[in-house]
This record gives structure tokens, C-alpha cells and sequence, in this order.
């Protein structure tokens, strides 16, 4: 029988092999001759759970080892996922020192939470590197000699990293185009320099971020986290940090100089970074901003009804709403009992504004009037998608109201959410 497969082009056994996990493309080896060598020249080695499920402790670096040692030819991708990994950190130092005489272009490197891999500056020969993504990893090094000039992703996780050196690392990187930056540790005040970044998501416990130099910056995600290593007797402990000495203002300043914003996203206890000390009155005109999405947004709070009002002014061309409420009146620094009164917004029009999403509301007064105040001024509204929280016959009863408000477009459907 015609053998038609081991009759392909190598450039076509090549494809098929790296679709392949990596154990099956080395255990092609044994079909012919001809399939023998062919996964050794493969550019893209992913050593994870779904490839080598792990037989024993050290099985994965061994594995490795052999791998790289038969391999030939270029490596453009390496992935090692090692959660599980329990043996010498000595071997991934060798591994890097390999890789960066291959031409690496992505490299992936994950650990276990419980032992940080402390990079070597052989991590910075690896100068054609594109896509980098480091977790369960620590920087250790004073400074940056040299960053990665072809970078334009870089994913850090669970990382730790000092301000000074996070702000050399990010400034050596000059074609960086997306960066995540979460769950980091040893680094409060983020200083970010990088004139071709059009990403940025952030998540984790910090004080201030300055954007220095981001004037393409299309996405900006922000998530500020509790801080775990400090001991919080209560909420206004925690945000009365963010207070202290005006260190809130940078972030505030930097929202002015992101003038193409397609997409912003304040996470977790953000909008309140925002609302601390000096209202956030006045923002510049965001011509692009399409997407806003906003978090635990607290209507019963003058504060924050001013500042929804303030990015609603700023963001003429608006098409995509989400927020999810977290209306408390303990937390209510500025008691509010309706969203239309002293907040200046009466007379705006939400004239491109398609989709709007409101998540997690209780049915109190300020929030139904915020919801009246979109139908009444939505005149191309489509959609709009409610949840709320709280027994099922009180769901009937707000959907009900919600269902009476005046709608400005005759086309704008109203979803209440399981």
C-alpha cells in the first residue's frame, strides 16, 4: 500500500507535526526512516500537561533536556509549563542559554507560586524575542543593560519586580504594543514609557501608575487588588492609603494624555481610586473611546454619579456600556438619593450609545434612575442587559418598572439576565 503521507513535502510532515502535542510529533520518529528526524526540526517546542503528562517529579526537565539536545534547526517558540516542577532551576538557566543562540522569537516559562524562578541575564541574549510571558518569576537584577528591542507582547504574572526596574524594563522595550501586567509584587508606583503601546491591562495591588508615554494606548484595563501583605482592619483603612501625600493624581493626569482610547476598563475598586480626594471633574474628549466599561460603581454616592457623568461628557461617540453596581449606603461618602439631582448630566445625549449592560443591581432609586436616564437618552439604543440581585419576586417587581421607563428608541430591547 501506498505509504502517501511519509511522501508529503517535509515542509507539509512540518505543519502537521506541530499541530501535534509535542510528545506524539517525537514519537513520529518510529513510523518510518523517513519520519525519523522530522519532529527534530519542528521551530515550536510547548512542554505542558496537555503535551507530557507528568510521570514523576523530575520526568518534565529530563524531557526537556532530550529534547533540545536532539533538536536541530531553529527554535522559534518554547513553552514550559512548569507548575508542577520540582527539580534544579540550574536546568532552565541551560535551557535559556540554548535558546537565545536559536533565534527565539516567543518564549513562555511558567511556575509553581511556591518557588520563583529568579532570571538570568541570559534572558536579555534573547534579542529577537517577540512575545515574552514570565509567571511565578522574579527580577532580580539591579538595573536593565539592555531591554528586548523586537518585543511587542509581554505577559507578566505573579511576577516580582521592583518600580525602577519595571520602568527600565518597560522603556527598553520600544516596540511594545500590549502589555499584562498582574498580580505583581515589590512594585507600587508603575511608571510606563512606551510610545507604540496600543494594550495595557493591569491587576494587582499598587498605589499610582503614571502613562508617561503612551500616546497610542487604544485598550487600558485597570484592576487595583486589596493588598494581601497588608493587614486591612476595614475598608477606609484601605482606601484611605490611596489618599496620602496626592499620590492618586498621576493616574487622573494620565487620563488626559490617552487621547485614542478605544476601550477603558476600571476594574476592581478603581472607580473609587478615581473618586478619593479631588472629584474628577473635567476629562478631554475621547473621539474614539467606543467601550466603557466601569466596576462596582456605587449610584447612592454623589461622587461617583459625578464622575460617570464626567466620562459620559468626555466620550462622544460611545457605543458599548457595561457597568456593574455595588450601591452601599455605608460606603457612600457623598449620600445620594437620585441619580438626576446636582450631577450636571441632565442634558446629555447618548447618541451612538448601542449596547448598554448593568450587572449586579439591588432595584434602589438612584440606580433605576440612572436606567431611566440611558432609555430616555439612547436615541439608537438596541440593547439593554440587567441583572439583579436579590429574590426572585423583587426581580419581577423592578423589571416591571424598568419595562415602564420611556425609551427614546422605539428599537431598544430590554434583557433581564439569569
Amino acid at each position: 500500500m501506498e505509504d502517501r503521507i511519509s511522501s508529503l513535502p517535509s515542509n507539509i510532515i512540518g505543519i502537521i507535526l506541530m499541530d501535534l502535542p509535542l510528545k506524539d510529533a517525537v514519537r513520529s520518529s518510529i513510523l518510518s526512516s523517513k519520519w525519523r528526524y522530522e519532529w527534530s526540526t519542528i521551530p515550536q517546542l510547548v512542554f505542558d500537561r496537555h503535551s507530557f503528562p507528568l510521570p514523576s517529579r523530575h520526568a518534565l526537565g529530563e524531557i526537556v533536556d532530550q529534547v533540545l539536545f536532539l533538536h536541530s534547526g531553529p527554535i522559534e517558540k518554547f513553552a514550559f509549563d512548569g507548575y508542577t516542577y520540582d527539580d534544579s532551576f540550574t536546568r532552565v538557566d541551560r535551557w535559556l542559554v540554548y535558546l537565545s543562540r536559536n533565534g527565539l522569537k516567543e518564549l513562555i516559562l511558567n511556575f509553581c507560586p511556591t518557588r520563583l524562578y529568579q532570571l538570568p541575564t541570559t534572558l536579555f541574549n534573547c534579542q529577537a524575542l517577540t512575545f515574552l510571558e514570565l509567571q511565578d518569576c522574579e527580577f532580580i537584577l539591579p538595573c536593565v543593560s539592555k531591554g528586548f528591542i523586537n518585543l511587542a507582547t509581554l505577559v507578566l504574572k505573579d511576577i516580582t519586580i521592583s518600580d525602577e526596574y519595571f520602568e527600565s524594563l518597560i522603556s527598553n522595550c520600544p516596540l511594545l504594543r500590549k502589555l499584562v501586567f498582574s498580580d505583581f509584587y515589590g512594585c507600587s508606583h508603575l511608571k510606563v514609557n512606551a510610545p507604540n503601546l496600543k494594550e495595557l491591562f493591569v491587576n494587582g495591588f499598587f498605589e499610582d501608575i503614571d502613562l508617561e508615554n503612551t500616546p497610542l494606548l487604544a485598550t487600558l484595563s485597570v484592576g487595583l487588588e486589596d493588598g494581601e501583605e497588608e493587614d486591612h482592619d476595614n475598608e477606609e483603612d484601605f482606601e484611605d492609603e490611596f489618599v496620602q501625600n496626592g499620590e492618586y493624581h498621576n493616574f487622573k493626569k494620565s487620563l488626559s494624555g490617552v487621547l485614542k482610547i478605544e476601550r477603558l476598563e476600571l476594574q476592581t475598586n478603581m472607580f473609587e481610586f478615581l473618586a478619593k480626594g479631588s472629584i474628577l471633574e473635567k476629562l478631554p474628549t475621547y473621539n474614539y473611546l467606543t467601550k466603557l466599561y466601569l466596576s462596582m460603581v456605587n449610584f447612592k454616592d454623589l461622587r461617583h454619579n459625578l464622575m460617570i457623568c464626567c466620562f459620559f461628557r468626555s466620550s462622544p461617540v460611545l457605543r458599548e456600556l457595561e457597568i456593574e453596581a455595588d450601591s452601599d449606603d455605608s460606603m457612600a461618602i457623598a449620600p445620594a438619593e437620585s441619580f438626576c439631582n446636582g450631577n450636571g448630566c441632565l442634558d446629555f445625549k447618548f447618541n451612538n450609545l448601542r449596547t448598554m449592560k448593568m450587572v449586579e443591581i439591588c432595584g434602589e432609586k438612584p440606580e433605576l434612575d440612572f436606567i431611566k436616564f440611558v432609555l430616555a437618552n439612547a436615541p439608537v439604543l438596541e440593547t439593554l442587559n440587567i441583572r439583579v440581585i436579590s429574590d426572585p419576586h423583587e426581580d419581577a417587581r423592578i423589571f416591571k418598572e424598568i419595562m415602564r421607563f420611556r425609551r427614546a428608541s422605539t428599537q431598544a430591547e430590554i434583557i433581564c439576565l439569569d
